[in-house]
C-alpha cells in the first residue's frame, strides 16, 4: 500500500518517526507511475500492513557560477593582512588592540 507521509495514522506516523530515527536518506526508493512522473517512498513494515510511504525529496537545482562566487565571496570578510574584519556594506573595520583586553579597555587618568 502507497500513503503520503501526510496521511499516515498516528500510530504509523510513531513507528515511522522510530524506524527512521535517524534519517531515512539510504532507504528512498522512486518508483515511476503509469502517467512517468516519478514518487519517492520509503519502507515502513507494522503489525498490521506493509507500507510505502510517499516523502518529498528536494532535488537540488544546478548553481550558477556568479551565484557561486556571490555565496563564496560575500561582503563580510576577514582582512588577514590587516588582522581586521571588514564589513563592505556598512564600512565598518573592527580592530581591537591585544593591550586593550588586558586592561579591560578603560584609560588610566
Amino acid at each position: 500500500m502507497i500513503i503520503s507521509y501526510n496521511n499516515l495514522s498516528p500510530e504509523a506516523m510513531e513507528a515511522f518517526k522510530i524506524k527512521y530515527s535517524l534519517g531515512y536518506y539510504d532507504f528512498i526508493t522512486r518508483i515511476t507511475k503509469p502517467n512517468g512522473e516519478y514518487i519517492h517512498v520509503v519502507p515502513l513494515e507494522t503489525e498490521d500492513a506493509m507500507y510505502m510511504v510517499k516523502v518529498d525529496v528536494k532535488i537540488d537545482t544546478k548553481v550558477t557560477e556568479e551565484e557561486l562566487e556571490k555565496e563564496l565571496f560575500s561582503s563580510n570578510q576577514y582582512d588577514i593582512d590587516k588582522g581586521k574584519d571588514t564589513d563592505e556594506e556598512s564600512g565598518d573595520d573592527t580592530h581591537i588592540e591585544p593591550d586593550s583586553l588586558i586592561d579591560g579597555g578603560h584609560d588610566e587618568d
